[in-house]
């Protein structure tokens, strides 16, 4: 019975230690790193297109947090530039040159938002039209001439209310 007490202490400091050195190293590989996740490389990232052919997004695409080719060593080389004083513009300028006019990505222009615009607009005069064109067909619209089967009903009507 005591022996059986002394391997399960014996286990759990075991496990324990071994829990300590991965909290260790985890610790000490996250101090090496560059932090390549701040919003200064975030910000000189969105204009640089991915070159590693799995998606069509910036640098700060989401494949980078899962180690994409290009994305991680690209943030990496941002955060040196940007650590050594250069602006973003002669970043930007610096990928240009490496990879060409094609891994530059320009902020999104307002014309995007005038597509929506016009169509909510449009769509908005449409209802105005339509309800406009069926109000004045109703107004408008009187009976040109009277039915004679209708008056005789109509009379039949009258003659059963007026006996209530």
């Amino acid at each position: 019975m005591r022996a059986h007490r002394w391997s399960v202490w014996r286990r759990l400091r075991l496990r324990l230690k071994t829990s300590f050195l991965l909290v260790l190293l985890a610790s000490a590989g996250i101090g090496q790193t560059p932090q390549i996740e701040s919003s200064d490389v975030e910000r000189v990232g969105a204009h640089i297109a991915c070159q590693c052919g799995g998606c069509k997004e910036s640098v700060s695409c989401p494949m980078a947090k899962r180690g994409c080719g290009f994305c991680v060593p690209a943030k990496a080389k941002i955060y040196k530039m940007q650590a050594a004083g250069m602006s973003d513009s002669a970043i930007i300028d610096t990928y240009k040159k490496e990879f060409g006019d094609k891994v530059y990505l320009a902020d999104p222009s307002s014309f995007f938002w005038l597509t929506p615009t016009f169509v909510i607009v449009l769509g908005v005069f449409g209802i105005f039209y339509f309800v406009r064109r069926n109000q004045r067909g109703v107004l408008v619209g009187a009976p040109a001439g009277r039915d004679p089967a209708l008056d005789k009903y109509q009379a039949e009507i009258d003659r059963e209310m007026n006996k209530w």
